[in-house]
């Protein structure tokens, strides 16, 4: 009887245990997959280096900024070619990426070809105007700040002369520097804006050329929006200012007071606000198929910064004319003038 009775009690611890190893398996199991789902996955698609102290370097901010304040684990890769573009989509989206930003007007077409076949992971393309069920444009608006830098340079300028450096001739870029011709001539109306064009976003020889040329030809104001060829702006208004001219300039998309110290008054600036808010969207499951603008009014996450080593070169009546028309720009009395380059198309 008592070997029975232990036999049975043995049986029943064992039972027991394997019960309990089971639990254990199972609530170990499924801790560890909603764990996994739980993790907010965020890539990026970038057109070039993330150290052009532009256009690229601004979305690496917000992309840094994203997995500092939202904890999500990030990635990103320099694409530069549709089909890089299109395979770089299709390898986040079938990773489990929650959202994969492609960071250029020329992202929507890969961006097209690839969502149909991943309903569940959201693409934003910077600038354009595509939008499906699970894609959509995040257009950053510099025109605001842009036409305040052109207020400072309408005011200081000794020649009447600014030029604006382009790295393509982009409908994005364009429109900023007709915000920056706005912004002169509403102080200035004698003013002459020379726009030209490094014909790609890379060349900081050539930037460094045209600017020069514009130099020569009197220009004492640039405004380069060329991403790693407008360094060569800078480079050539420093050479400028050691030959005894007067050359300033100014940073579009990225505060680059610390590439020219000597030469940066401002800078119109995207900040990481402007990513943080859309990956925020996202992540709460407030996506919409929408164009997502950002500006002067959306919380600043368009802005103007000034350079603290070049502000007092600025006159206090030029500050004060800045102040103004930005007062005027938040109230919604003065409107900028803008090209409407979202192109929208919907399916």
């Amino acid at each position: 009887m008592k070997k029975v009775c232990w036999s049975k009690k043995i049986n029943i611890i064992a039972a027991m245990c394997l019960i309990c190893l089971l639990t254990l398996s199972t609530t170990l199991a499924i801790y560890a997959d909603s764990h996994g789902k739980s993790k907010f996955k965020v890539a990026m698609l970038l057109p070039a280096s993330i150290t052009d102290a532009g256009w690229n370097a601004l979305a690496y901010d917000g992309l840094l900024a994203i997995k500092k304040e939202l904890g999500a684990e990030i990635k990103h890769v320099e694409s530069r070619t549709p089909t890089e573009q299109e395979q770089h989509f299709r390898y986040y989206a079938e990773k489990g990426y929650d959202l994969v930003f492609g960071h250029g007007y020329e992202f929507q077409d890969p961006a097209k070809a690839v969502a149909p076949d991943f309903p569940n992971t959201i693409f934003i393309t910077s600038s354009g105007g595509t939008i499906t069920n699970n894609i959509a444009p995040a257009n950053f608006r510099v025109e605001q700040p842009a036409y305040l830098l052109g207020i400072m340079a309408g005011m200081m300028t000794q020649e009447n002369k600014l030029g604006c450096i382009g790295g393509q001739e982009i409908p994005s870029v364009k429109s900023t520097f007709i915000a920056f011709e706005a912004g002169a001539q509403s102080v200035n109306p004698k003013i002459e804006v020379r726009q030209v064009y490094v014909g790609n976003w890379e060349d900081i020889g050539k930037g460094k050329e045209l600017a020069t040329a514009l130099i020569n030809e009197g220009v004492d104001f640039l405004f380069p929006n060329a991403d790693a060829a407008g360094l060569g702006a800078f480079q050539a208004a420093e050479n400028a200012l050691e030959e005894g001219k007067t050359v300033y300039t100014f940073g579009a998309n990225r505060d680059k007071s610390e590439i020219s110290e000597t030469t940066v008054l401002a800078n119109a600036v995207i900040t990481p606000k402007a990513f943080v808010k859309i990956a925020k969207t996202i992540k709460e499951g407030k996506f919409k198929k929408q164009i997502y603008t950002f500006n002067m009014l959306t919380d600043e996450a368009i802005t103007l910064v000034y350079n603290p080593e070049m502000k007092k070169k600025i006159p206090q009546k030029v500050l004060d004319a800045v102040e103004a028309a930005k007062a005027k720009i938040l109230s919604g009395e003065l409107e900028v003038p803008q090209i409407d380059f979202t192109e929208k198309k919907e399916k």
